[in-house]
């Protein structure tokens, strides 16, 4: 059951003593929506300034109408909000992840235009579960089952998520004590999305003692071990990488660590070097190291629109040009 008490217990856990200003993704769905309120009536008591943030996807032809009904409802209860409409190319293929990506775009650059350090996400407990079995039919390691941490800093922004503790049915029955309405994305029902299809054999993993919970136990104990080998990527790096316009780490050194802490320190480079929101799959970082230690990596190989290739007994990785500027480059010669 979904308390403002125990909400606010767990929001004080997460967030600094001293913020000032939290920004917060809404949707509109449930979950945004309960995060929403329950934030906001924990803000008016610290004197903290909240902004909830609606993008307008351009994904359904309803989305222009769905992002002015929450800006009215928001209106009602006098919260301040904002919506922020998609004007770039539709993505036709990789939909999910593509539009994913330019929604953490907007929200990002919103909160540096207005000094704002951090955001709030509604991911719930039930997303955290299906984010599990995700992951682990794509065969993920340590790093996939640990899913979701509830604080996370990504372009000098700390994304918190406050609502892992709770299920779907928690937050719709919290609204619905709070008489409050939610717009439902008609893709969380379209059997097509892998994680929809796991959503539906809920009830299965429950009857198996795969409950939130038990699955939750299984992340934490996850977590605890990606620190640890976050602890010794971070100073692999630090001791072996050189990164300015291009990136050089020596093979030599690459060959004397073990194979999850080198498939880990590059998935980290191409993730922050290329400015993505999430890393490379494994099974990609696993071609490169195996290219690496087979000496296979003089043709090169392309990844994040970076070009990865072994040269002088080093591994070099360099943005890829882009047709206008090898077309330039030519020309200069």
């Amino acid at each position: 059951m979904i308390t403002q008490e125990l909400f606010n217990k767990n929001i004080d856990r997460l967030l600094a003593s001293n913020v000032k200003r939290i920004a917060i993704a809404l949707s509109g769905g449930s979950d945004s929506m309960a995060l929403t309120l329950l934030s906001n009536n924990w803000a008016k008591k610290k004197n903290i300034d909240l902004i909830a943030i609606t993008i307008d996807h351009n994904l359904r032809k309803n989305s222009a109408k769905e992002a002015l009904k929450v800006a009215s409802w928001m209106q009602k209860r006098k919260i301040n909000h904002t919506i922020l409409t998609y004007k770039g190319i539709i993505p036709t293929s990789n939909i999910e992840a593509v539009a994913r990506q330019y929604r953490y775009d907007m929200l990002f650059d919103y909160c540096k235009k207005h000094d704002i350090e951090y955001l709030l996400i509604a991911h719930n407990a039930d997303e955290q579960t299906e984010t599990f079995f995700l992951n682990l039919s794509r065969g993920s390691g340590v790093y996939g089952l640990s899913c979701m941490p509830d604080i996370q800093n990504k372009n000098d922004i700390k994304i918190i998520r406050p609502m892992l503790l709770f299920s779907k049915e928690e937050i719709k029955s919290y609204l619905k004590d709070e008489k409050q309405k939610w717009v439902e994305d008609p893709s969380n029902k379209d059997t097509k999305y892998k994680r929809v299809r796991i959503r539906k054999i809920k009830k299965l993993l429950n009857t198996l003692e795969l409950s939130n919970e038990r699955i939750s136990k299984i992340i934490d104990n996850m977590q605890r071990t990606r620190d640890t080998i976050e602890f010794y990527v971070n100073e692999f790096i630090k001791q072996n990488v050189i990164i300015n316009d291009k990136v050089l780490i020596n093979i030599e050194d690459i060959l004397n660590y073990p194979k999850e802490i080198v498939i880990r320190a590059l998935s980290k480079i191409l993730k922050d070097f290329s400015k993505k929101i999430y890393p490379p799959r494994l099974e990609n970082l696993e071609n490169i190291y195996y290219k690496i230690i087979h000496n296979d990596l003089k043709k090169g190989i392309t990844l994040f629109n970076n070009k990865i290739y072994n040269k002088d007994n080093k591994i070099i990785i360099e943005k890829e040009m882009t047709r206008k500027q090898h077309s330039n480059k030519v020309k200069e010669k």
